[in-house]
Formats: structure tokens, C-alpha cells, sequence
């Protein structure tokens, strides 16, 4: 049921952002990141000369700054910006969101 509503949530933000001037490029895909690890991208967008990495929180949770570090570092491999695109429940302890602010990750409240 969890996975029904985030992929409903992630068609709402995609259509949002292709509104708003962004080129979707890739939905749901699944990046070999080397031998052992892969990564999980909710959404990975491009507009003007800048990619972004979206990942798309819907439903009541709360980040920490581990969550905000592996989204920053997987969006580092595919030179994307890291964004967070999240619900208004979807809370981010104070460490995260240093951390995020720390390294320009923009949040996006829906």
C-alpha cells in the first residue's frame, strides 16, 4: 500500500515539475553506483544546463541527517543537484537540515 502512495505522490510532483519548466528525464530508476551498490532515484529532471535529483517524501516521518547525506551522495554520482520534494508532515531533525543547508539541498514543502 506504502509503495501505491509514493508512486501516486511522485506522478503529482512529476507533473508539477514539468509545469514549472523541467525536463523529466527519468522516473524510478535504479543506478549501479559500483560492484556491490545501487541507488534508487525517485526522479532525476533537467532544466536550462542543471540536473536534479528528486526525492519525493510523502506521509508522516521524519529525516535524519544520514537520509540527507545518502541523497546528497548519490546525487554526486550523477552530478545532479539534490532536492527533497516532501509533504508537510515529513519533518527533518536540526542536524539534517544544517546539513542540507550546508550543501545547498533545496526543500521543497507541498
Amino acid at each position: 500500500m506504502a509503495k501505491r502512495k509514493g508512486s501516486k505522490k511522485e506522478t503529482i510532483v512529476a507533473k508539477k515539475l514539468k509545469k514549472s519548466g523541467h525536463k523529466i528525464l527519468e522516473r524510478n530508476s535504479v543506478k549501479r553506483l559500483n560492484q556491490h551498490k545501487k541507488a534508487e532515484y525517485d526522479i532525476i529532471t533537467k532544466r536550462g544546463n542543471k540536473k536534479y535529483s528528486i526525492e519525493v517524501k510523502s506521509g508522516k516521518q521524519i529525516l535524519t541527517s544520514t537520509a540527507v547525506e545518502k541523497h546528497i551522495k548519490k546525487s554526486n554520482k550523477i552530478r545532479a543537484k539534490a532536492v527533497f520534494y516532501v509533504s508537510k508532515r515529513v519533518k527533518f531533525t536540526k542536524p539534517a537540515q544544517e546539513l542540507a543547508k550546508k550543501n545547498g539541498v533545496k526543500i521543497i514543502r507541498d
